[in-house]
């Protein structure tokens, strides 16, 4: 395939990028539902700890948690905050998953603190106690840190590693052999979230490829004109913003209906795999080609004036007349702040219409009304 389509294919994925993004958008939802199981679960413990050690204990280990868990709940906010407003995208996401974990090692530290407290002779049932709510928030966990690796390894690690670590360093045999028992859960569960967090990764992937094929055109393997609609909304911000121009071209294919009837709707589809050779070769990097319809094709140019963009269209009709059998008709036409889109598209169509009216084989740029 050639080495410009598969860059567009990448780009219309945003391979792993996009992957990331759906992710972490789920981490962020799913936690509103995990700090109900926190309330519970320290609830509980505190109670455990209230009878078997003290009510004073309890109610500062009880708050030291609650606190912990305010800079995560900010974080939160924040996301979504910034989420509502456009600001988090597929490029940048990836830090959010790292602010993520940062902000979520001192709650899980502070939590954990519960198995090492005194609880003297009721150790065991303490202990025992402790296991029972820590497996309980593992299972829940693992549903609600399901999509970031690194975020439930954490949790796993820190709650159900410092079990392990208290049973054996009591070292009497009834610990000990909680401590083996609890050795085995550890590998049995380490590799079933690492299953579990695979096939939501995959369940994602294939959501979004799923997505991806309804915006992709399935013979020239170019974005459709309704990923096209998404695209540009973002790119008509980014001009509005920065100031710089970008222009498009939009482009027909002279007699098309003539030459498939003349040498078969096959040669028809193999024409226009050519043809959307032709045009990527003859753009830049950041260029955006596109089948608009049956036979029109787009090209849109980000940072370029209407001049710059005559010396492409030129390009483009020079190696059409000596790759192929036919010509093809364009028009050409530059975004300004006065315009939206679909305005900006019907100047283009108005010039490929002039340029069709006045012998083909042509482009005309657009007028300015």
């Amino acid at each position: 395939m050639n080495r410009v389509i598969q860059k567009y294919l990448l780009e219309t994925k945003e391979d792993n990028l996009e992957l990331d993004y759906e992710r972490i958008c789920i981490l962020y939802s799913n936690v509103k539902l995990g700090y109900f199981g926190v309330i519970l679960s320290v609830s509980f413990l505190g109670f455990i700890v209230s009878i078997f050690i003290s009510p004073e204990i309890a109610v500062i280990w009880v708050i030291t948690v609650f606190v912990s868990y305010i800079p995560r709940a900010i974080l939160s906010a924040r996301f979504k905050r910034k989420l509502d407003n456009h600001e988090i995208t597929p490029m940048n996401i990836r830090i959010w998953e790292n602010y993520f974990f940062l902000n979520t090692l001192i709650p899980f530290a502070c939590f954990t603190a519960v198995v090492f407290l005194p609880y003297k002779e009721n150790t065991f049932l303490g202990i025992l106690f402790c296991a029972v709510t820590i497996i309980s928030m593992i299972a829940g966990g693992s549903l609600v840190y399901s999509t970031s690796r690194k975020v439930i390894l954490l949790f796993l690690n820190i709650t159900f590693l410092s079990l392990i670590i208290k049973s054996f360093w009591l070292r009497d045999i009834i610990y000990t052999a909680l401590g083996c028992y609890l050795v085995i859960g550890y590998i049995f569960l380490s590799i079933l979230i690492l299953r579990q967090n695979r096939l939501f990764l995959e369940n994602i992937a294939l959501k979004i490829e799923n997505r991806n094929q309804s915006f992709i055109d399935p013979l020239t393997k170019l974005w459709n004109r309704r990923r096209l609609y998404l695209f540009i909304d973002k790119m008509i911000e980014l001009s509005k913003r920065s100031g710089d121009p970008f222009s498009l071209i939009l482009l027909d294919i002279d007699h098309f209906k003539l030459y498939n009837d003349a040498h078969g709707h096959n040669a028809g589809d193999r024409l226009l795999v050519k043809l959307t050779e032709i045009f990527l070769d003859c753009s830049r990097e950041q260029d955006l080609v596109v089948r608009y319809g049956g036979e029109e094709f787009m090209v849109v140019l980000p940072n370029t004036n209407i001049k710059q963009a005559e010396i492409i269209a030129e390009r483009i009709h020079t190696n059409v007349r000596k790759n192929t059998d036919v010509t093809i008709s364009a028009g050409l036409a530059q975004y300004t702040d006065q315009l939206n889109f679909d305005q900006l598209v019907q100047q283009a169509d108005d010039a490929l219409y002039a340029a069709k009216n006045n012998g083909r084989d042509r482009f005309i740029l657009a007028t300015a009304n």
